[in-house]
């Protein structure tokens, strides 16, 4: 009986996390979405694309972009958006959007790499235990 009610909590919970998608699926972040990083600087520069999974976790909360501090974005679930930056390696922010439910969260971060002409890829996934932001890893 323990080992039906412990495989029956796995699936539940494995049922919980936000799918993958291709950046090509992904719907572009609406245009009054987008606040910064959306002209090519002077100098040297890539792209930073950051993709966010689809799936019903976290789907009632927007999520937060921001690079080096600066709000850049606001995304939904099956979003993506890019953002033209410097050479460099700015600091890529999610946090979530709002109040109530959808507060409170720490902002995470990670260390993004821009090289000249390039574009780096990045993934806000999500599962019971919050969302995560990372590199982008193409499943398909």
């Amino acid at each position: 009986m323990k080992l039906i009610v412990g495989a029956m909590a796995v699936a539940v919970l494995a049922g919980c996390a936000s799918s993958a998608i291709s950046v090509n699926q992904a719907e572009p972040v609406p245009r009054d979405e987008l606040y910064a990083f959306q002209s090519k600087p002077a100098g040297e520069s890539g792209k930073v694309t950051v993709v966010r999974d689809s799936g019903a976790v976290g789907s009632g909360c927007d999520i937060v972009i921001y690079v080096d501090g600066r709000k850049a974005a606001k995304m939904g679930t099956g979003q993506r958006a890019s953002f033209y930056l410097p050479v460099g390696t700015p600091s890529i922010g999610a946090g979530l959007a709002g109040s109530g439910l959808c507060a409170g969260a720490a902002i995470r971060t990670v260390s993004a790499n821009v090289q000249a002409g390039k574009e780096s890829l990045y993934r806000i996934s999500g599962d019971i235990m919050g969302f995560y932001i990372g590199p982008y890893v193409d499943y398909q």
